[in-house]
């Protein structure tokens, strides 16, 4: 009798030990998954720091958006320090690659409008003479799809970044927000791995990530 009750005794508190130590397990995990979350994020958020200052310096006579691209490789360079979770890094092959992030098309401008008839590439285009980035390329007033004065990812450059990606990538997408220049919009989007099993809208085990930021272009007239 006293032998059975002690065997449920014992039994009962393997069950327990069993159930304690599975709670405490995924205390443990979780913590560790915060703990990889804050810093997945700080490093994001640096990362599109360091994009925004190399993208809002001056200008350089010649290619409008030399500057963009500097700063979209200084910000997968950032990423590429403190990639918690993530399995790639999508960057523009071929320096701006159209749908990368980057705009490739440039304008004429003559006081703050776009000339009509006046496209060609960025690469063969001059800053120095007042070619700028089109207009769909710009995240403010000027591109005909803002629809208010403080847009944010309203230029074509930036839709890779407002579109679903691939599981465990990040992408840059980097824009002026007018031309000439005021202020350089970065924005970094997509999704890294979590450490506990996780279900969201990017998919099992997966968290979404957005970083923006907006900063004053260096040089201003």
């Amino acid at each position: 009798m006293n032998s059975g009750r002690r065997t449920r005794s014992s039994g009962q508190a393997m069950v327990e030990m069993a159930i304690g130590t599975g709670i405490f397990l995924l205390a443990v995990l979780g913590a560790a998954q915060l703990g990889v979350s804050a810093l997945s994020q700080e490093g994001i958020q640096s990362a599109a720091l360091s994009g925004a200052r190399a993208a809002s310096a001056a200008l350089l006579a010649g290619d409008p958006l030399q500057r963009l691209q500097e700063g979209q490789s200084a910000a997968l360079a950032a990423l590429a320090t403190t990639r918690l979770g993530m399995d790639e890094l999508l960057s523009c092959p071929g320096g701006g690659a159209s749908g990368c992030g980057v705009g490739v098309d440039c304008v004429l401008y003559l006081g703050g409008r776009a000339v009509a008839g006046t496209q060609e590439p960025c690469g063969a285009a001059n800053s120095a003479v007042g070619f700028g980035p089109a207009p769909r390329d710009l995240d403010g007033s000027q591109n005909p799809h803002c629809g208010s004065p403080g847009c944010f990812g309203a230029s074509l450059s930036m839709r890779p970044c407002a579109q679903p990606g691939p599981p465990g990538r990040l992408r840059v997408c980097v824009a002026y927000t007018s031309w000439p220049p005021r202020a350089v919009d970065v924005w970094i989007t997509g999704t890294v791995r979590t450490l506990l099993p996780w279900f969201s809208e990017a998919g099992i085990d997966l968290q979404t990530v957005s970083a923006r930021l907006r900063l004053q272009v260096e040089g201003l007239a």
